[in-house]
């Protein structure tokens, strides 16, 4: 089995993005017991790849990219050839809203949820989350789309909704979705043939807050988000029978003196015990501590992240490495992770890519 990254990148100039350096999607080999990063082959030319999803059982890689030159938001399904080095495009179909920035899969493989940030555009689409079937030909014209209202205090970045994580429950059995211009989790039952709206089970968050990603624990008893807006990590418990989740606690993120940090990804260590936070602005990796009685986390280490805007990031299987998507220094570093502490070292390798968004990590035969 060949363990790879992939990695997509900015291709055009946006207003949310100071620089498009990007050529596409990129196939990488990444050696798991040096950090090595060698990419292979040369980049599959897709516009704005944002997000990623792995699906290596089907040697599919799934895209979050556009259409209509740009003027719409879209999912693109790749083929994987390891052995090649070959990523060749499948199918593409509208996701039905502007700026796409996240995407999962369903429990069953059978979808691909998908977050699109838009929504204050007066032209084109805007639904905010849409639902995207997947068969063997690739994706398949959107089946569902929503829209949330609302807004928040932020008039700069909160004048509208704008989903920016989408995540099925453990069991499949709910949809949550993190609307960063209305401070929710908002929550939709997946029990029928389409979505239905579960508001009792919606989350709230201090207006203002800007929720902007958030996981599952690999238990599933826990939920971790962090926000953008004011920089935090919440904790919550998640009841899989009833789907509802309480807060536990909140962790704000120290500014350095006299800077200001924004934060982006979240990840959590295969072992459990450790969250890793992209901060940029700051341009640092936060590292947290999970309590495993309680599930609460604490702020353990910081790191400087190898490059400027450090964006998406994503753990080795294995739990020995961190590789991180520098956007604006047109790299990814790769970090050496203590099995111990989680603490950071190196970067102990550099891959020169423009404008990297995404970065996913798989095993491809």
């Amino acid at each position: 089995m060949a363990l790879c990254a992939v990695i997509g990148s900015l291709t055009r100039p946006a207003p949310h993005f100071a620089a498009a350096n990007g050529e596409g999607v990129s196939l990488c080999l990444f050696d798991d017991a040096t950090g090595a990063l060698e990419r292979i082959g040369a980049p599959l030319r897709l516009e704005d790849s944002t997000w990623l999803v792995a699906a290596p059982a089907q040697q599919r890689v799934y895209a979050v990219t556009d259409c209509d030159d740009g003027r719409q938001s879209a999912v693109a399904a790749l083929s994987v050839n390891a052995a090649e080095g070959v990523l060749t495009l499948i199918s593409t179909q509208p996701a039905g809203g502007s700026d796409g920035c996240h995407a999962s899969l369903s429990s069953d493989k059978a979808a691909l949820f998908v977050a699109n940030y838009g929504g204050h555009r007066t032209t084109g689409p805007d639904f905010g989350v849409a639902i995207v079937p997947l068969d063997a030909t690739g994706v398949e014209p959107a089946s569902f789309r929503l829209r949330h209202e609302g807004h928040g205090p932020n008039t700069a970045r909160q004048e509208s909704p704008h989903a920016h994580c989408v995540l099925p429950s453990p069991d499949g059995r709910f949809l949550f979705v993190a609307d960063l211009g209305i401070d929710q989790l908002v929550a939709y039952a997946l029990d029928g043939a389409q979505p239905v709206r579960r508001p009792a089970l919606d989350v709230s968050f201090p207006a203002g807050l800007g929720p902007r990603h958030f996981l599952f624990s690999a238990d599933g008893r826990f939920v971790y988000v962090v926000s953008e807006l004011i920089p935090t990590v919440v904790a919550l418990s998640y009841d899989g029978a009833t789907g509802v989740m309480r807060e536990l606690a909140s962790i704000a993120i120290p500014a350095p003196a006299g800077g200001a940090l924004q934060p982006a990804g979240i990840v959590v260590h295969p072992d459990g015990r450790h969250l890793f936070v992209s901060l940029r602005l700051s341009e640092e990796i936060l590292v947290l501590a999970i309590d495993p009685a309680t599930g609460i986390p604490a702020i353990s280490s910081r790191h400087d992240a190898g490059g400027r805007t450090p964006r998406d990031l994503t753990v080795s299987p294995s739990g020995r490495h961190l590789l991180v998507a520098n956007q604006d220094s047109d790299c990814v570093s790769v970090f050496a992770i203590d099995p111990a502490s989680a603490a950071l070292s190196g970067p102990v390798s550099r891959l020169a890519i423009g404008t990297p968004m995404a970065v996913v990590l798989a095993n491809f035969a």
